[in-house]
């Protein structure tokens, strides 16, 4: 009986786990949502009679937009400085960049929502893929 428990308990955790990746995958996001998300972070004032739903709205895109770009800039910079050289090809160049002189997450944000601005037909496509193109063009790989 204990060991029917455990198994119930150890699938019911996997599952719960499982749901709560899913929920929070970056990778599905268009980039209308992230560069809305990341928007938050060029505002410099906020009144102070905000209401508490649009403080906590606030909160969630600020969390959402730094969570994703943290999530990119460490998988891009780890590729470029795990990588041999030769591996990186003009086709996936884009899934490398070394960021070693990057100042800020701000940096980060800013070529992000200029490539949308530049490239407003993609929005609606997934936002990963054309963040870190974004962001491997204006620091490559070397």
């Amino acid at each position: 009986m204990m060991i029917f428990f455990l198994r119930v308990s150890i699938i019911l955790f996997s599952c719960i786990n499982y749901s709560y990746a899913k929920d929070n995958n970056f990778t599905d996001y268009p980039l209308s949502f992230i560069v809305e998300s990341c928007l938050i972070t060029k505002q410099r004032s906020f009144p102070e009679s905000i209401e508490q739903e649009q403080f906590y709205e606030n909160k969630k895109k600020y969390y959402t937009c730094m969570n994703f770009i943290m999530s990119l800039s460490t998988t891009l910079n780890r590729r470029c400085i795990s990588s041999k050289k030769k591996e990186i090809s003009p086709e996936n160049a884009m899934t490398f960049a070394d960021l070693s002189n990057v100042n800020s997450t701000s940096d980060l944000i800013n070529e992000i929502i200029e490539y949308s601005n530049k490239y407003p037909h993609f929005l609606n496509q997934i936002g990963w893929l054309h963040a870190s193109k974004a962001i491997s063009q204006k620091w490559p790989c070397k």
